[in-house]
């Protein structure tokens, strides 16, 4: 009689458990661009230290940072994003971003990373997409986070209302593990007439709406403070940093597109 018992016990864990983890490829997806950062530093061919000009000014958001491409580097098969109480250009502190701007871009597909965040208070990584064209919105935030709440991801799309250059914004606050302590994956899959967010490959967050944007390109940024977290207190960590194992782009094929 043990056996049944120990079953009985055992059903509501089996029932919470997370099935396995998806990837692009089981959705019909076919790699398209990405980095795996193997290299001895940045590959310039694909991505840029600044945001597009006229997209993002400095001290938006109330953000403290000034990106500087030496606190961008690369090693051990990681992209290492350093932010630092260094004093640059009117602001408080340095940090690091790259960009695809220009470089790649992509109407609709599955986009993926697997990074390690930092934690502190007034840490603000993102990664995120933009239009191309440089027109604002929409905006596809596939993980947002904050430093002072290592549990926590803003899963968010921005889109365009008529009338208007405010976005509508839809989205959540989803908890899971420390993502701070080990490494994670986010993913969005953007199509014409949702976007999925996963994270670890488990669907997390849905939104179906009209999602045809213009071709969007990747940013991986480490922003401080901002109205986003606060700024940095005396218990945050400097140096810090954002490490970024691979980014990774999927399309569909065109047949199964245009379905």
């Amino acid at each position: 009689m043990r056996a049944p018992v120990l079953l009985f016990l055992l059903l509501p864990l089996l029932a919470r458990a997370d099935p396995a983890p998806a990837k692009a490829a089981d959705f019909g997806y076919e790699l398209t661009w990405a980095d795996e950062f193997d290299g001895a530093s940045l590959d310039t061919t694909k991505w840029r230290t600044n945001y597009a000009p006229k997209v993002h000014p400095l001290g938006c958001n109330g953000e403290l940072q000034a990106y500087a491409p030496e606190n961008v580097t690369v090693r051990d098969g990681k992209l290492v994003l350093r932010a630092e109480r260094v004093p640059r250009e009117g602001m408080p502190f340095t940090s690091g971003m790259v960009a695809s701007h220009d470089k790649f871009f992509q109407r609709y597909g599955w986009f993926e990373t697997r990074m390690k965040l930092p934690a502190g208070r007034g840490f603000w990584p993102a990664f995120w997409l933009l239009p191309q064209n440089r027109q604002w919105p929409p905006e596809i935030d596939i993980m947002e986070h904050k430093g002072s709440l290592r549990n926590h991801v803003w899963l968010t799309v921005h889109r365009p209302q008529p009338g208007t250059w405010r976005p509508k914004s839809d989205g959540t606050e989803w908890t899971g593990p420390d993502f701070t302590a080990d490494f994670h994956t986010f993913a969005v899959d953007w199509r014409p007439d949702r976007v999925v967010w996963y994270v670890d490959g488990v669907e997390r967050h849905r939104w179906s709406g009209t999602a045809d944007f213009e071709p969007m390109y990747i940013l991986l940024n480490l922003a401080v403070g901002g109205q986003w977290d606060g700024a940095p207190d005396a218990k945050t960590p400097f140096p810090a940093a954002m490490e970024i194992d691979y980014v990774r782009v999927y399309q569909l094929p065109l047949a199964a597109a245009e379905k």
